[in-house]
């Protein structure tokens, strides 16, 4: 195994080099294009004052359905750039949103799946995630079982809708929305190019970690181009602040995707893709438990993605901006048991297949002195769930729904948004009876929307916000059986649950000004402050037995989230922050914290650029507040407060010339020693489960013509 990846870090160190610093003429480096370096590093030539500048301004999704700049949106967004994403390195999706507000995204150490909370909501059904627009829906036995499975180094870009707000995108989602997204041909190639390959070389200390990037694309003509992209992905077991090595945190990943693009005539587009991704990796019962019956799998887990993009969008009908989307997922996990040894050999799987579309229209047109914007779409999806294991759920559900939507703009100082949307499901599955007889639930519901925003002056936009979700009960929810935690009798299914049902109320300020200070700098901030209700919340009661899934009474969410960036050309600094109070508010579990609830977080980034802007140096801290553990099991013991944790991360990002880079940062620099709150890390670990002190380093080199 070692002389294998010594083989495979010397070919992809030389390809890099190769492709990076023998293709650069040092009049090719001197003779850069700065509009591009400019926009690399998030500084703006002076010809190009309108481009977007930092992250938000990135033009991406929003509550709308209608793409716009983060900053423009009167909803609670947040993206995550190509340059961001440089900047960090993320070793796992999680990592990608450690500085956005309102979120926690966590990993359990020796599962590669991710978990996303926004503002206290999490699991199936209460965060829609989609990857290039597909639904990723899938869960497993276990404790902190993972959402979802997403390689960071295919991604491009990354946006977080928080709240019931984003409902447009379809069935659930009441805690918000997850989109990434992955490069398109023209992403990668410069105006001027018809092919380019580049290879990606990472490597960090803890857990002997190696990255190997390759991406390739051709353009055929201005009508079709194609866009390929293979990585691999190789770490063993790290250590914790302490210098301990965490157990079962190593894995192997292979994935990829490949992406056409094609422009039958003016104004059409359409995009075919395909994204394969392979987990190797052992999955204990109970994360960082050290019980020697833990039981232990060797586990191989495939993620699917097919996705088929239409979009029609004529230049000389504004009542025409069409898009038309297709999609099938499937992420299957097969598990084979090493421990303890009276059960070596066991096998078991989960296997979770969504496919599903979209369709949506926005016409618009002036009239009565406003400029008007119609949105309205249908979606659809199927899920089939399987699994021999009778407490995963098995079974198959339905969500389709539509929704209309106004958008009014008056003289560019009033803004109003009204929308309605329409939910059903049904889910299909069997009792528990002897023999199982086949059963289904099904229900719907109208969830309003109403938003007005007011600019009173250039630069500062007040808006609020009423807004419902829906989210139906999931398979495990309603169809869970015996075998765990007592045995086969432990789970009942319950066919009488209820859906959930969130109402919010929001309100926020976006700032917006430019030579503030100096000339040529930006400042661009989002506040917002937001009380969701939650009416029949979901949860299993575990202080009576047979357990079963019930709604265990309203749930109460309210916070303050912020974000900052001031950009002043030779530098920037990048601040965020949340405070989020989120509790069960009736029922069995009153007065206690929603599960894995996002904490009281902090972040500030600080970063100069020097060499003409070909260097980016800086640093990031990040503080997490006190951590309150409850017993579900007897809710009148009392909490435990832990304390909080601060982390500080250094990175440089170094673009070489047009065809080289080189990217370096620490993580964890003092060495803290931690473990993430928001994961089911076994209160008995031996090891904390936060990855110490990490150097990492990537080369990436580049040729085309």
């Amino acid at each position: 195994m070692t002389s294998t990846r010594n083989r495979t870090l010397m070919a992809s160190t030389a390809l890099a080099f190769v492709l990076g610093l023998c293709a650069a003429s040092p009049t090719a480096a001197q003779a850069q294009d700065k509009t591009g370096a400019a926009a690399k590093t998030g500084r703006l030539a002076p010809a190009a004052k309108n481009e977007p500048v930092t992250m938000l301004d990135v033009i991406t999704i929003s509550a709308t359905m209608i793409k716009t700049a983060v900053i423009d949106s009167m909803a609670a967004i947040s993206a995550v750039d190509q340059d961001e994403l440089d900047r960090i390195q993320p070793d796992t999706a999680a990592d990608i949103f450690r500085t956005t507000p309102g979120v926690a995204a966590s990993m359990n150490g020796d599962d590669p799946a991710t978990a996303i909370n926004i503002r206290g909501l999490e699991q199936y059904g209460r965060v829609v995630v989609t990857l290039d627009g597909a639904r990723q829906d899938y869960w497993r036995v276990g404790h902190g079982s993972g959402s979802f499975y997403v390689e960071p180094d295919l991604i491009k870009e990354a946006t977080v809708i928080r709240g019931p707000v984003s409902n447009a995108y379809g069935s659930g989602g009441i805690g918000g929305v997850v989109s990434f997204e992955t490069k398109d041909a023209g992403d990668f190639l410069k105006p001027q190019e018809r092919w380019a390959l580049s290879e990606k070389l990472g490597y960090e200390d803890n857990g002997e970690g190696f990255t190997t990037s390759t991406t390739g694309a051709y353009r055929f003509s201005d009508d079709a181009d194609i866009i390929g992209n293979l990585i691999y992905r190789d770490r063993d077991s790290y250590s914790d602040g302490n210098g301990d090595t965490v157990p079962w945190t190593g894995e192997r990943v292979t994935s990829g995707y490949l992406k056409t693009t094609l422009r039958p005539a003016d104004g059409h587009e359409l995009k075919l893709g395909v994204i394969l991704q392979r987990y190797n990796d052992q999955i204990t019962g109970s994360s960082g438990s050290t019980s020697p019956t833990l039981s232990r799998y060797d586990t191989n887990t495939t993620n699917q993605t097919y996705t088929a993009a239409y979009t029609w969008k004529p230049d000389d009908n504004q009542l025409i901006d069409f898009s038309a989307n297709a999609y099938h997922n499937r992420t299957r996990a097969e598990q084979t048991q090493v421990w303890p040894i009276s059960a070596i050999g066991n096998f078991r799987f989960y296997d979770v297949a969504t496919s599903g579309f979209n369709v949506k229209n926005s016409s618009r047109f002036d009239a009565w002195g406003m400029a008007h914007t119609l949105t309205y779409g249908l979606d659809y999806y199927y899920l089939e769930a399987s699994s021999e294991a009778a407490h995963f759920g098995a079974g198959e559900q339905q969500g389709y729904g539509g929704f209309l939507q106004w958008q009014g703009d008056y003289e560019n100082w009033l803004l109003l948004i009204a929308a309605m949307r329409y939910d059903g499901y049904q889910l299909d599955g069997e009792t528990r009876t002897v023999p199982p007889q086949p059963a289904s639930i099904s229900g719907d519901r109208w969830s309003p929307r109403l938003t007005v925003g007011v600019t009173p002056f250039e630069g500062f936009q007040l808006y609020g916000t009423y807004s419902e979700g829906y989210r139906a009960p999931g398979l495990q929810d309603v169809f869970r059986g015996g075998g765990a935690h007592g045995g086969g009798d432990t789970y009942r299914p319950n066919l009488l649950l209820q859906p959930e049902t969130a109402k919010n109320w929001e309100a926020g300020i976006n700032l917006k000004y430019d030579d503030v200070l100096t000339a040529g700098d930006r400042l661009r901030a989002k506040l917002n402050v937001f009380h969701t209700d939650v009416e029949d919340y979901i949860d299993v009661d575990l202080t009576v037995l047979p357990r079963t899934a019930i709604n265990i009474g309203d749930a109460r969410l309210k916070g303050v989230e912020a974000e900052m960036v001031y950009d002043y050309g030779w530098g920037f600094v990048n601040l965020t922050g949340a405070l989020i109070d989120a509790k069960i508010v009736s029922g069995v579990y009153s007065g206690q914290v929603l599960n894995n609830t996002p904490l009281d977080r902090f972040s500030a980034t600080i970063g100069f650029r020097m060499l003409e802007d070909q260097l980016t140096v800086g640093a990031q801290y990040l503080n997490i507040g006190e951590i309150t553990r409850t017993s579900r099991t007897n809710p009148n013991a009392p909490p435990v407060v832990n304390d909080g944790f601060e982390l500080v991360n250094v990175f440089a990002n170094w673009q070489i010339n047009d065809n080289a880079r080189l990217d370096f940062g620490v993580d964890n620099v003092f060495n803290t020693a931690y473990t993430d709150p928001q994961s089911a890390w076994s209160t008995t670990a031996a090891t904390e489960q936060g990855r110490g002190r990490t150097f990492k380093v990537a080369l990436t080199g580049r040729i085309g013509g």
